[in-house]
């Protein structure tokens, strides 16, 4: 009988641990992606904040020129 016992508390602790090992799997996996999207987020707006000065400084050029031509 004690040996039952025993065995049915080892395979109930075997199911806990690979229940927390699952959720610590899954919570490491979204927290992961989360810091991903955030690095990717600010890089993509400094990238896009560069492409924007670029553009603003082609279309200022352009304008500048335009006046600066006599018709």
């Amino acid at each position: 009988v004690l040996d039952t016992a025993k065995n049915i508390v080892k395979i109930k602790v075997c199911y806990i641990t690979i229940a927390l090992t699952v959720l610590g799997c899954v919570t490491v996996i979204i927290t992961g992606k989360e810091l991903s999207a955030v690095k990717k987020d600010q890089r993509l707006l400094r990238v896009n904040t560069e492409k924007k000065a670029k553009w603003r400084a082609e279309v200022e050029k352009g304008q500048e020129a335009a006046v600066g031509k006599p018709q």
